[in-house]
């Protein structure tokens, strides 16, 4: 009976000091956050020794980014972007530059910038931009993101800009798989952009020969194992729902007792629910530069 007890006060209060439940006291509270601070650190080992286990797994496509874009600029009164294969190849190279390299800028270790890549794909351009995401699995959570910050927006709504070019790379970017969009904007000097022959967009089941250097879309071995996003997000939520189980048996058990006691420590659980709360409700997974 004694034994049943102790057990029963790892998740009620205690039968004759109703101290609260032990897994709501504060030694247990710095455990759930030592616990995700190894998770964290345990996600970065995986990358480091089993490059390509983690990451996350997308349906983004070149045509709906573009639609997307255009249904933006459509919004704002601006014409539509039109598809230019040499921007498109261009920003297929950056993508395999970012891979290779293992960067994740606008500007490569090595010193390369995105005009290099246009220019290298034969854009002669008065007017050019870029845009980066990773790590997103729908295309129109890229072009929202996009839209979400003033600098990217800002390159969307560009009035200058006539003609676009997309990259959706998947591959292994500092350790853990991803899906790379590159969205490259551009202004010819002339109305015909002095390109090589145009080609259409490669599918994703394709690979494409870009200045000599060969990239395939599925190049990977294998889809990644897990998403660290999604197992962090899940864990969370596991813990969170758990601790309001608990405060809400603490609440009522007292109550049925005839013991009523809201102390600073049920204000410190319930602060701690709401700011977990909501840091996993705003935490994306994506990322936009």
């Amino acid at each position: 009976m004694r034994q049943m007890q102790k057990l029963a006060h790892w998740f009620i209060p205690h039968h004759q000091t109703h101290e609260k439940a032990k897994l709501l006291s504060w030694h247990f509270l710095f455990i759930y956050f030592l616990l995700f601070a190894l998770l964290r650190v345990g996600f970065d080992l995986v990358n480091i020794y089993r490059p390509g286990v983690l990451g996350t797994t997308s349906s983004i496509t070149a045509e709906r980014i573009v639609e997307g874009t255009n249904i933006e600029r459509e919004k704002a009164g601006l014409p539509p972007v039109k598809i230019s294969p040499a921007l498109s190849r261009a920003a297929t190279e950056k993508a395999a530059n970012m891979f290779a390299e293992n960067y994740w800028a606008h500007y490569s270790p090595s010193g390369k910038d995105p005009w290099g890549f246009i220019k290298a794909a034969g854009y002669k351009f008065s007017h050019a931009g870029e845009n980066l995401a990773k790590n997103f699995s729908a295309s129109d959570d890229v072009v929202v993101a996009w839209m979400n910050s003033p600098t990217h927006k800002e390159n969307i709504l560009n009035p200058n800009y006539q003609e676009i070019g997309i990259a959706v790379e998947d591959g292994v970017l500092q350790g853990q798989t991803t899906t790379l969009v590159v969205q490259m904007f551009g202004k010819p000097v002339e109305s015909v952009a002095l390109a090589p022959p145009e080609v259409p967009l490669v599918p994703k089941s394709q690979s494409l020969s870009v200045a000599g250097y060969s990239i395939s879309n599925n190049s990977l071995s294998s889809q990644p194992v897990l998403d660290p996003f999604a197992v962090t997000k899940n864990a969370g939520l596991i813990m969170i729902i758990a601790l309001s189980i608990l405060l809400m048996a603490d609440f009522i058990i007292l109550r049925r007792r005839g013991v009523f006691r809201f102390s600073s420590h049920h204000f410190a659980h319930l602060s701690f629910m709401a700011i977990a709360g909501t840091s996993l409700l705003l935490n994306k997974a994506g990322e936009i530069l």
